[in-house]
């Protein structure tokens, strides 16, 4: 889906089965703007953010070389640990 994208790597995926409805935002190594979202309370699997999105949009910061942004629909938040490679 590229439809809705600005970023260099960035893109949203959906997923739909049976009784799921699941979507995420990815941003990799710089930031990203995301319209045409469904609607509600988005966390990042990597740092923890909370964002919620009420007009279809949301802008993603990923700063620096490689970082990383994964903004999940009424996601869990942070998936590990701070490390040295994921903080």
């Amino acid at each position: 889906m590229a439809d809705g994208i600005s970023g260099d790597t960035a893109f949203k995926r959906r997923y739909t089965a049976g009784g799921t409805d699941g979507f995420a935002l990815v941003t990799v190594s710089g930031g990203a703007t995301c319209t045409g979202v469904p609607d509600g309370t988005y966390r990042d699997a990597v740092t923890g953010d909370t964002r919620t999105v009420t007009d279809g949009g949301l802008t993603v910061a990923a700063p620096g070389k490689g970082n990383m942004r994964v903004y999940v629909l009424n996601g869990g938040g942070k998936t590990g640990a701070d490390v040295p490679y994921l903080k």
